[in-house]
């Protein structure tokens, strides 16, 4: 596991890596909760924080890349298959851990005002899969540094937007909400509100499911 662990220590190499994998999660779970919303205003705004996360750890593939690690690694007794796995499978557990961490504040902060918080951290974690799964196919289809960097981060905002962070996808007009259900944020949004509406188990299920098939 020595790709693993090297890809964990150059995650916290960058203060911002650290300001979204430790800091800032924490603060959004104490967000107010406005009301006649369903979830924590927080629990929205964190989805956003998973992408980014994502983006930030995922685009050390990139600059492996350009400096000519991934040259080095073809001539080295590490495969291509296991630097990528190994380096995902360090990114992914990094937001797990995230994830764990916050639903278990949001337990502490509102109580029994939260549905089950085993399947929220379920859901969470099929959205940082998806996440990650995401920034690594957006950086994979651009060559320059500072294109990936401007195209992706775009992506990210607009996919936020339409998927419901930052305004509930029933205010929106009628074409926009079909349009959502192509965003993997809006997937999570409605896995979260099943829980909380207690709704059938097959909707939470349906939603997982597609998030995996995004992650795909």
């Amino acid at each position: 596991m020595t790709v693993m662990r090297f890809a964990l220590r150059r995650s916290f190499r960058n203060p911002l890596n650290i300001l979204l994998l430790c800091v800032l999660p924490v603060g959004f779970v104490f967000v107010p909760v406005l009301p006649g919303t369903i979830l924590p205003l927080g629990f929205h705004l964190y989805g956003q924080v998973i992408l980014y996360a994502a983006f930030l750890m995922v685009r050390s593939t990139v600059e492996d890349r350009l400096s000519g690690v991934l040259s080095r690694i073809g001539v080295a007794p590490v495969s291509y298959f296991r630097y990528l796995w190994e380096t995902l499978l360090a990114y992914g557990l990094l937001l797990v851990a995230q994830n764990a961490v916050v639903v278990g504040l949001g337990v502490a902060r509102y109580g029994g005002s939260l549905g089950s918080p085993i399947l929220q951290f379920a859901a969470f974690a099929c959205f940082s899969l998806t996440s990650i799964a995401f920034c690594l196919a957006g950086f994979s289809l651009f060559g320059r540094r500072e294109t990936t960097y401007a195209s992706l981060s775009t992506a990210i905002t607009l996919l936020s937007l339409l998927g419901g962070f930052y305004a509930p996808v029933e205010i929106m007009p009628e074409v926009l909400q079909k349009a959502a259900m192509i965003a993997p944020p809006y997937w999570l949004i409605r896995a979260l509100s099943v829980i909380q509406r207690g709704d059938a188990p097959a909707r939470f299920v349906l939603s997982l499911a597609i998030m995996r098939l995004f992650a795909m």
